[in-house]
């Protein structure tokens, strides 16, 4: 299975800290204590921040919507941010905001070739570690990996992934302030 833009789009919809996270079976789970460390903000992105003084934002496209399934949430606008230079490479960012404030940052990048991806996805996975510990969970799904760090204020997921056009690595930072919101559907 590789990962499309339309794949990174549904994983930037999905919220999987609304319900309660029980691990799959193929999942190697790490530690079942509280988290102590909340996310890392990612350049000026930062979980819960406003977004009134962002420069750059590009709200989404009718079409980006639909790829991810719609809106979720009553007040949620999505836009595409600036290119952000992070861990020595330019990251595309999409940040999903509700009443103005950023509930989701989600960054990725395509590299050509796995000899490339693979020393940025151990960097990735690096900086993650000494930032937020242990991870809670980590898994492969039909060659897509995903590592999972629950946060003090929501959770950092890592995802890679073979793609049409090379190999992607997808940072995705979720608010759990999104249990709060009134879901559209």
């Amino acid at each position: 299975m590789s990962i499309s833009r339309r794949h990174l789009l549904a994983s930037f919809a999905a919220t999987a800290i609304c319900a309660p996270h029980v691990p799959p079976a193929n999942a190697t789970t790490f530690k079942p204590e509280a988290p102590t460390r909340a996310a890392f903000p990612v350049g000026l992105y930062r979980l819960d921040a406003p977004i009134a003084e962002l420069p750059g934002l590009v709200a989404f496209s009718p079409n980006q919507y639909a790829a991810m399934g719609g809106r979720q949430f009553e007040g949620e606008t999505n836009y595409n941010a600036p290119t952000l230079y992070f861990l020595d490479h330019n990251w595309a960012v999409m940040l999903q905001t509700v009443g103005g404030k950023i509930c989701k940052i989600a960054i990725h990048l395509v590299l050509g070739t796995a000899h490339d991806a693979n020393p940025v996805a151990k960097n990735v996975l690096s900086y993650c570690v000494d930032s937020l510990g242990k991870p809670a969970e980590q898994r492969t799904e039909q060659s897509v990996g995903f590592v999972i760090w629950d946060t003090t204020d929501g959770n950092v997921v890592l995802q890679t992934g073979e793609t049409g056009g090379g190999f992607a690595i997808a940072l995705f930072l979720t608010s759990s302030s999104i249990r709060n919101f009134k879901r559209l559907r």
